[in-house]
């Protein structure tokens, strides 16, 4: 939990967080890094290395290996240390508050500045419970993996860089405002999820739906490619909509982008027929009505 991760940070000194960056970096090539190599990129003896460790490893930052070598790894905790650290430098953290979701892909949670203002952070965590469907050859991987680590990183940035052009091509998303390591922060939204909540005016949540879809279509030339009524949050007041979980985003010109856009159309689609019985045709029609619209403008 993040929670925990707020108090571990006045703990930690500048010799502890070059560590854990250290070990962070040379577990590109190691499952678990031996304590010579590690040793030789701090430019430490490796018993003072040990003692730091093992402060880390206290800590829950950082496990170990004993068997065949020694060799150390971060944890989850030890990943979110760092990205927490280097999102303080935007927004003092002052209170993470509660976790909001659990996906397969990433951790959400609402977390408060000291300014007292909220904030949205999707923590990702690709492959949580072990690193045994990443081949390896002991004891390092092979380099274009780089881990689930490194996987996540990488998963945070191109959401990040996405949400960045859907934002300023004035899709509505979530506005994006930082990405750490396998951590992005966002403005907090007050929406929950479009299958939680009873509409009041369907048809107009519906049209206001397609006309996000087009928009991202047209003028951010991006498919969202996974869209459903759980990536669709909804102000239960004024029925305004966001669009999230942009992970699996394509651009419009891959081969199968189409394909994807009519599909995101379809399940949407299907989800108001299911819940409020409005005809396909209805729906169909407001779907082409929306699509001329801004043809017509563009």
């Amino acid at each position: 939990m993040l929670k925990h991760i707020v108090d571990v940070l006045p703990k930690l000194r500048s010799k502890h967080v070059w560590t854990l960056k250290t070990l962070l970096s040379l577990m590109r090539r190691y499952r678990y890094v031996p304590i010579d190599i590690l040793a030789t990129r701090l430019r430490m003896k490796s018993s003072v290395v040990r003692k730091i460790l093992q402060y880390l490893i206290d800590l829950g930052l950082v496990t170990t290996k004993e068997k065949d070598y020694e060799g150390y790894g971060l944890t989850w905790w030890g990943l979110d240390v760092l990205a927490l650290r280097k999102l303080s430098s935007f927004v003092v953290l002052q209170n993470i508050s509660h976790r909001i979701d659990v996906g397969k892909e990433a951790d959400i949670y609402v977390c408060y500045g000291a300014d007292g203002y909220p904030y949205i952070i999707k923590a990702y965590r690709l492959g949580r419970t072990s690193f045994k469907k990443v081949r390896s050859v002991r004891p390092t991987y092979r380099a274009e993996t780089g881990g689930w680590f490194a996987m996540s990183i990488k998963a945070a940035k191109r959401e990040f860089g996405i949400l960045t052009t859907l934002w300023k091509s004035g899709v509505a998303v979530p506005k994006p405002l930082i990405w750490a390591y396998h951590m992005i922060v966002m403005n907090y939204v007050s929406g929950r999820e479009l299958h939680k909540i009873q509409l009041r005016n369907p048809l107009n949540v519906f049209r206001n739906i397609v006309e996000e879809i087009i928009r991202a279509y047209t003028i951010a030339k991006i498919v969202h490619g996974d869209l459903s009524e759980y990536n669709i949050l909804v102000d239960e007041n004024t029925e305004e909509i966001w669009i999230i979980d942009w992970p699996q985003w394509l651009p419009v010109d891959h081969p199968e982008a189409e394909e994807y856009f009519r599909k995101d159309l379809e399940q949407i689609i299907r989800f108001f027929y299911r819940k409020y019985r409005i005809s396909q045709d209805t729906l169909w029609r407001i779907v082409e009505e929306v699509n001329k619209s801004f043809s017509s403008q563009n």
